[in-house]
């Protein structure tokens, strides 16, 4: 038996959050994990991801999701240019070495830039007319 559960809006990136999904066998997948130019933190072009980038002889898209894979979450890049989406495919072979993953893992700034209720919530035909119809309030 499969269950998806959806966190719409408590993750953001917490790594605190993801360990205790993974203590209790809830698999967390990061959906648009590179950020975005439109809505805020953009990270593709933070200066960290571009340095490790670089020495790793890797695009700053491909370090986001290896290191998303390396901490134990999937990984849905969104992007809508099939050069990125392939080179986004190009991440299994390869680890990042423990200082540069702890170094991405303490980026400061880190927060949610796609808010679940535009992914989860119909609110005119779904069976989830808003965040607080899917969320049960425990804490």
């Amino acid at each position: 038996m499969c269950v998806f559960i959806y966190f719409v809006s408590i993750l953001d990136g917490n790594a605190s959050w993801v360990e205790a999904c993974q203590k209790k066998g809830i698999h967390v997948t990061a959906y648009s994990p590179l950020g975005s130019q439109a809505n805020g933190r953009d990270l593709i072009h933070d200066s960290t991801v571009e340095k490790i980038a670089k020495k790793l002889n890797k695009s700053p898209g491909q370090v986001l999701v290896r290191w998303a894979i390396q901490r134990g979450t999937s990984v849905i890049p969104k992007s809508t240019n099939p050069d990125r989406i392939k080179e986004n495919m190009h991440v299994f072979n390869w680890v990042l070495p423990d200082q540069d993953f702890n170094v991405l893992s303490n980026i400061s700034d880190q927060e949610r830039v796609l808010h679940g209720e535009d992914l989860f919530v119909n609110k005119n035909d779904g069976p989830y007319r808003s965040v607080a119809d899917i969320w049960d309030h425990e804490d």
